[in-house]
């Protein structure tokens, strides 16, 4: 053969490799997840702007394993952005039970954002098995600011270390036939929002002699030195009086259905349940991805780990012992990893009524959690004096260097004259400080996807051929958590476990019990029903009795615990 001869089949080789080898475009790479997303770095915050920019920069650069998509749009048009986090190569990942994570659902709660922005970052970086193993099967949905309009004015507009907090809704709070026109006013142009003083002999308070940046009372037949005037501001619609029609909203923790109570019995309740675009959109989203099995919401502040009933009170609503005993144990997991939290009911704490947790416990079926993150800054410090506000102090001076408190200091007012400001910056009290704030982005997103770990791990399994129309399956659930939890059962709000044959129908089935005889079991529009779900960490074997047909394969449906199916021999 010629040397022509030879070449011209090496030449069409390479060209049919050029065909079917996919091309990338100019400066294309392949992926590499620590260096894609080696950008998203938790030393900083992110305003609203920056956290879709850092959703878009991560779905770029990581297509195949994330889907971003909105929720819907804030009051004032901004998106609420999911991102879904999923393995590719394990199947769908809208058949499989997933995890919720949001955060920011008042305004002022900002590090919540930045969990959530951590744990995208975790889940597609950790060169972890159990990570891994982990995403073969959970999908994770992860909504960084559920509440992006208030998250943007505490970023750009002044504001104490506890507002804002409710989504938009302009109100008439003094009823003078305007909405939201006597707001505090930053007066010495810092940012920040802090007390007003003025001096005043008549005064009820008089500087502290342990620290001059604190007040106490005056002591009786003590000469007073100040009259304090609240939150600085001044008084812009002439009404004589301070800061009484700030921006109306409704607090997004009291819009949802559960134990919802109107504005009189629950404050900033909203005139209906999901009355807000932000609560609406979220919701709807929710129940349109029907396999979320586990919840956590981020909040502030205060170190803790909160569980449902969020109205009343485990006896009130008649807590199953089984359930309980399911939230204690990824609580208890989760303070191996949060040491200085603390776990308890919110109904301890106070009545909320129209949760979102309580929303997604009890309507539902998904167990559910809110994290309190930060907490008191004087929280452990040595000597700490027993007034907590001195410990705060103490805590500030030693790790942020006196940074976190602006000392009292004097300013023109126009209609006081001279007054003093001070207090408590933003991101001190109820905000995590930087240099603090991936301790608490590890940690807690260590706690959700722990509680991801524990969610059904369902498997069907076919024990043999058809032999007489009679099918011997399997179902296993190697999770922690049951397909049904026990409150779900009590109030149906969750459609039972189903088994069906593709290319079959089922007509009866029967759960094999040895030395006694088979327990029956439902069997409705050909298939199986399970209407007690899949107790975790357990097995059920099933005879099959099936008519009608050639079976194909054995599928499993489970609300909380995905679909999976198994092809017949």
């Amino acid at each position: 053969m010629t040397r022509r001869r030879l070449l011209l089949p090496l030449v069409l080789l390479a060209l049919l490799v050029l065909l079917l080898v996919p091309v990338r475009g100019p400066g294309a790479r392949a992926e590499d997840p620590a260096r894609d997303l080696a950008f998203l770095t938790f030393d900083r915050y992110y305003d609203v702007e920056q956290v879709a920019a850092a959703l878009y920069a991560v779905h770029d650069a990581l297509p195949r394993c994330t889907r971003l998509e909105s929720m819907g749009r804030s009051r004032e048009g901004r998106e609420l952005y999911v991102l879904t986090i999923f393995d590719p190569a394990s199947g769908d990942p809208d058949l499989k039970p997933a995890m919720y994570i949001d955060g920011n659902t008042h305004g002022n709660e900002v590090q919540a954002t930045e969990v959530c922005l951590f744990t995208i970052k975790y889940l597609l970086t950790k060169d972890d098995p159990w990570v891994r193993d982990l995403l073969r099967h959970v999908t994770f949905h992860v909504a960084p600011t559920v509440n992006p309009d208030a998250r943007h004015r505490f970023f750009h507009t002044p504001q104490t270390p506890h507002s804002p907090r409710r989504v938009l809704r302009p109100h008439d709070d003094d009823r003078d036939g305007r909405a939201d026109e006597d707001g505090p006013d930053d007066l010495d142009g810092d940012g920040h929002i802090l007390r007003m003083r003025i001096r005043d002999e008549n005064g009820e308070y008089v500087v502290d002699e342990r620290d001059d940046r604190l007040m106490r009372r005056r002591e009786p037949g003590e000469k007073g030195q100040y009259r304090t005037l609240g939150l600085e501001g001044t008084d812009e619609d002439g009404d004589g009086r301070l800061n009484e029609d700030g921006e109306g909203g409704v607090d997004p923790n009291r819009n949802w259905p559960a134990h919802w109570r109107p504005a009189a019995m629950q404050h900033g309740a909203g005139p209906y349940p999901l009355s807000e675009p932000e609560t609406r959109a979220t919701a709807i989203w929710i129940l349109d991805h029907p396999h979320i099995a586990g919840v956590q919401s981020y909040h502030n502040t205060g170190r803790m780990i909160l569980r449902p009933p969020a109205a009343w009170s485990d006896k009130d609503v008649r807590m199953p012992a089984s359930d309980k005993r399911l939230y204690d144990e990824i609580a208890k997991r989760g303070l191996v990893v949060l040491p200085t939290y603390e776990y308890l009911p919110i109904r301890t704490l106070y009545a909320v009524f129209g949760g979102f947790i309580a929303w997604t416990w009890l309507d539902l079926g998904a167990f559910s959690f809110t994290n309190e993150l930060w907490g008191d800054l004087g929280q452990g410090v040595p000597g700490a004096d027993e007034d907590s506000r001195i410990a705060a102090l103490r805590w500030s001076d030693v790790a942020l260097h006196g940074e976190g408190f602006v000392r009292w200091h004097e300013v023109d007012h126009p209609q006081y004259g001279k007054v003093e400001l001070g207090g408590w910056k933003r991101f001190t009290v109820r905000s995590t400080p930087v240099d603090f704030l991936a301790e608490t982005c590890v940690r807690n997103c260590l706690f959700s996807l722990e509680h991801a770990a524990m969610l059904p791990r369902l498997s069907v399994e076919v024990l043999g051929p058809v032999e007489g129309g009679r099918l011997r399956v399997r179902v296993v659930n190697e999770g922690v958590l049951p397909t049904i939890h026990q409150m779900a059962r009590r109030h149906g709000t969750v459609p039972p476990d189903r088994i069906r044959v593709e290319g079959a129908r089922v007509v009866a089935a029967s759960r094999p019990r040895a030395g006694r005889p088979a327990a029956v079991v439902e069997v409705r529009g050909g298939a199986v029903i399970l209407s007690a779900g899949i107790e975790g960490k357990s097995s059920l074997e099933l005879d099959l009795y099936l008519a009608e047909g050639e079976p194909q394969a054995v599928v499993l449906e489970s609300r909380m615990g995905g679909e999976h199916r198994r092809d017949l021999p």
